[in-house]
Parts: C-alpha cells; sequence; structure tokens
C-alpha cells in the first residue's frame, strides 16, 4: 500500500489519447478549495498529439493542450483570459525544465536546487514548495538564496537550511576581506564568534 501523508490520489483519463493519468496532490490545497495541480508527466507527453491553446473561447477543465511546444492542462473551466498560463497558474499546470534561465513564477512547484530569475537576480531553491506571491525569493530566506558569482560575502544563517556546509567559501566580513573556509557542516556562526569553524585562506 502506497501511502502518502497529506497527499490524495487523483486519476484523469486523456481524452484524445485515452491514457490514465494518476497523480498525487497535496490534500490540504484540496481541502482548503485551492486548484489540484498536476505536475507529474506533462513534460513526458507528444506535444504534437494535442490542440494548440486557443486565444478565445471556453477552455475546459481536464482538457490537454499544446503550449510553447509544451502540454498544459486545464484546471478550472474558464473563459480563456489575455493573460499566459503561466500568469495564471489557478486556470493551468505546466512543466518547466529546470534551465537556471527561467524567470520567477508564482504556483510553480520548485524543488531544491533549482533556480530561477526575480527582478534581475538568480534564486536557488533551498527547500522545495509551491511558489505563492506572498513567497518571493527576495524575501524568503528560508525557500531561496541569492545565487552569487564567485565567492559570497558571510550573511548570518537564519537556520539550518542555510547554515554553511564543510568547504563553503566566504569573503568576512566585506567583500574587500580575507576569504574564509569553513570547516564543519552546520555552521552558523561567523569566523568571529567560532574561530575553529573557520580557516583564513
Amino acid at each position: 500500500m502506497d501511502v502518502r501523508l497529506n497527499y490524495q490520489i487523483i486519476e484523469i483519463t486523456d481524452s484524445i489519447s485515452g491514457d490514465l493519468w494518476t497523480g498525487y496532490f497535496d490534500s490540504a490545497r484540496v481541502e482548503t478549495l485551492q486548484p489540484a495541480v498536476i505536475h507529474d508527466n506533462l513534460s513526458t507527453m507528444d506535444a504534437s498529439n494535442y490542440e494548440p491553446l486557443p486565444d478565445s473561447g471556453l477552455i475546459t477543465s481536464g482538457s490537454f493542450y499544446r503550449y510553447n511546444d509544451k502540454v498544459i492542462y486545464c484546471i478550472q473551466t474558464h473563459e480563456r483570459t489575455i493573460y499566459s498560463p503561466e500568469q495564471t497558474p489557478a486556470l493551468f499546470s505546466f512543466y518547466r525544465e529546470n534551465t537556471g534561465e527561467l524567470e520567477w513564477i508564482e504556483g510553480e512547484k520548485v524543488e531544491v536546487g533549482w533556480v530561477r530569475i526575480y527582478n534581475g537576480k538568480k534564486y536557488e531553491c533551498i527547500q522545495a514548495h509551491m511558489t505563492l506571491a506572498s513567497w518571493t525569493p527576495d524575501i524568503t530566506s528560508a525557500l531561496w538564496k541569492e545565487v552569487v558569482e564567485g565567492i559570497p560575502v558571510w550573511v548570518r544563517p537564519t537556520g539550518a537550511h542555510d547554515a554553511y556546509k564543510k568547504g563553503d567559501k566566504v569573503h568576512y566580513p566585506t567583500i574587500d576581506d580575507p576569504v574564509y573556509e569553513s570547516l564543519i557542516d552546520a555552521n552558523v556562526w561567523s569566523p568571529d564568534e567560532y574561530p575553529a569553524g573557520w580557516k583564513q585562506l
């Protein structure tokens, strides 16, 4: 028996191919009447088998469409708007490859290590989550860390999720100061606070 806490199984039949798609969905989103969003399998479906997403008209819940050579899924029935699926995550689910050059958007399930761009800066996901408008990367250090080219300046960690690991290198205390390498994992102290946890290079 496959048990996944806080998740429920939903099955959907593809209206074109007849294939049955099974996915695990966060039951908390269902219970609060937020749309259950399909994330699995869309990347493996052949987009050429589907009609393109129309520019107008009624879009029916449960339908699959071709959009930018990808397959997207309609979450709820609606009249097609001028907004793209990326701008309307309550209406569509879609899959985007983790290229490191994608803009951050609301309503996307992101995994640890994925990179998104927000306000011209790159951020790396440090905790898997569903993106929300109120959880942008610049204000959620528990979910994202800014990707800094080269060796970054030491920043006080807020917890275990962004603590420095053994081998991490930082400038301390400013970019013009020496580089230190962490000698331990889960390092939340500065080189001044815990000299034994750092080695000056």
